[in-house]
């Protein structure tokens, strides 16, 4: 009988003891909907095999998926740890005798050249967005923008979590903001970030109640990437893709040329300390590694011919 559950039940008893977000829950549904185009069927609990699951790996690798483009191998992994862990459920609740044995996908580790907004870069963006016309959830855009992307700067965050804060989580007398373990991707632990003074004075103008939003954003899900796009076209300043995140890689990278690179570990707060590796830009904080250092100096020139002398 549990051999015929279709896949998103699994999922969703999964989900329920796994406390998935419904951001999370979304990239199962697509990712079984993949599935089953690959199944030209409805998949069910008895699809989680290794020479099922190892074809799909393969085919997922050579299809074109989102505007005809191949995935990305770091998209196939996704893939395939997905449906590694909803394996492992099952496997675990012994709905299947086998626990997954899925292959590899290999993901080479690029070098987050340019992934970074500059100082100055930033800096026109705040400048820019002050002329934004209309308004954002309730708030004047001129406001609700150019603080949007000062707090990004300051603190590092998700744009997820910046738009769940509430005023009674703001001190604007000691110039900080509290983001709650629910509102941040991993809900790992509530985190302190510090903002500046002009920073501060700005969101003052439009300081609101306790359980109110600081940023309420009322306009479609992943809406605020274009609007972020047009913003980087008005202001001269080359888009770092990946929405928000090239905020969040300037504030690691400037921590970590000053600092260095623990300090940038501490200000990401991943589940996973090495995941700043790919945050940090090189050309804000150099390595400070020198494939060189020990290397003497090589003698590369043509000896001089016996009895020849020397210019000098």
């Amino acid at each position: 009988m549990t051999r015929g559950m279709p896949v998103r039940e699994l999922t969703t008893r999964y989900a329920r003891v796994r406390e998935l977000k419904p951001k999370t829950l979304a990239l199962y549904e697509m990712m079984w909907a993949r599935f089953e185009r690959f199944l030209e069927r409805p998949a069910t609990v008895a699809d989680l095999n290794v020479d099922t699951v190892s074809e799909y790996i393969e085919w997922r690798k050579v299809t074109p998926g989102w505007r005809s483009r191949l995935p990305k191998p770091a998209t196939v992994r996704r893939d395939r740890n997905m449906i590694r862990a909803t394996w492992e459920y099952a496997a675990r609740r012994k709905f299947l005798d086998e626990f997954p044995e899925v292959p590899r996908v290999r993901v080479p580790e690029s070098i987050p050249t340019g992934r970074a907004y500059t100082a100055d870069e930033a800096s026109a963006l705040i400048r820019q967005a002050r002329h934004r016309i209309g308004k954002v959830g309730g708030l004047p855009a001129r406001w609700w923008w150019p603080t949007l992307l000062y707090a990004a700067v300051c603190t590092g965050e998700r744009f997820e979590a910046l738009t769940s804060i509430k005023w009674a989580q703001v001190d604007l007398e000691r110039h900080t903001m509290l983001f709650l373990a629910g509102t941040r991707k991993g809900s790992t632990r509530d985190i302190v970030r510090s903002i500046t003074p002009r920073l501060g004075l700005m969101l003052a103008e439009h300081r609101r109640g306790h359980e109110d939003l600081v940023w309420p954003w009322d306009r479609k899900g992943r809406s605020q990437w274009a609007s972020l796009q047009v913003l980087c076209r008005t202001a001269g300043v080359e888009y770092r893709g990946r929405g928000f995140h090239g905020f969040r890689r300037m504030a690691a990278s400037y921590l970590a040329a000053k600092f260095g690179r623990g300090a940038a570990t501490e200000l990401l707060d991943h589940y996973d300390p090495r995941l700043q590796r790919v945050y940090v830009d090189p050309l804000i904080c150099p390595s400070t590694f020198n494939s060189l250092a020990g290397l003497p100096d090589l003698d590369i020139d043509d000896p001089e011919p016996p009895g020849s002398v020397s210019a000098g």
